[in-house]
C-alpha cells in the first residue's frame, strides 16, 4: 500500500472519530441504537427534576424528549409546597408515555404507561425512596 493510501485511510478513521466526539451522550445513544423517551408536564406547576443525574426543568404544558441506550431514572420531589419527598423512577420508551401530573393538591406523580393502558408505575408513586441503580 502506498503512503497516500495510508494517509487517506487513516484520515477517514480520524475524521469519523472526530464526528462522534462532538456528539452529546444522548445523540450518541440514538446513533448506537438508543431509545427515545418522552416526558411531559400536565401538573400545572413547573418541575425541577434530575434525569440520570442531570438537572432539568419542565414548564407546565411542555414536553421534552431524551435518547438513552437504557431506561433513564428520573428523580424529583413529589411534595408540592413545603417538605421534601424524593421519588426515583425509570421512564418507559416510545410508544409509551411519561407524564408529570398531580394526584391530589399536594402530591406530584410521574405516570409511565405503555399503549393499551398498562402502567409500569401506579398513579400515586410516593413512599419509601428507591436508590438509583
Amino acid at each position: 500500500m502506498s503512503n497516500i493510501d495510508n494517509i487517506t485511510s487513516n484520515y477517514s478513521v480520524v475524521g469519523q472519530e472526530q464526528l462522534f466526539t462532538e456528539l452529546t451522550l444522548e445523540e450518541g445513544a440514538v446513533i448506537e441504537g438508543g431509545l427515545t423517551y418522552d416526558l411531559s408536564n400536565n401538573s400545572g406547576v413547573g418541575i425541577n427534576y434530575n434525569i440520570n443525574g442531570k438537572s432539568d426543568f419542565l414548564n407546565p404544558g411542555d414536553q421534552t424528549q431524551y435518547s438513552y441506550s437504557t431506561a433513564p431514572t428520573v428523580s424529583f420531589d413529589s411534595q408540592i409546597g413545603s417538605g421534601y419527598v424524593p421519588v426515583y423512577q425509570k421512564l418507559v420508551s416510545e410508544p409509551g408515555e411519561n407524564v408529570f401530573d398531580v394526584a391530589n393538591v399536594s402530591t406530584l406523580v410521574l405516570i409511565s404507561s405503555t399503549p393499551g393502558g398498562s402502567s409500569s408505575n401506579p398513579p400515586v408513586n410516593v413512599g419509601v425512596p428507591q436508590p438509583v441503580s
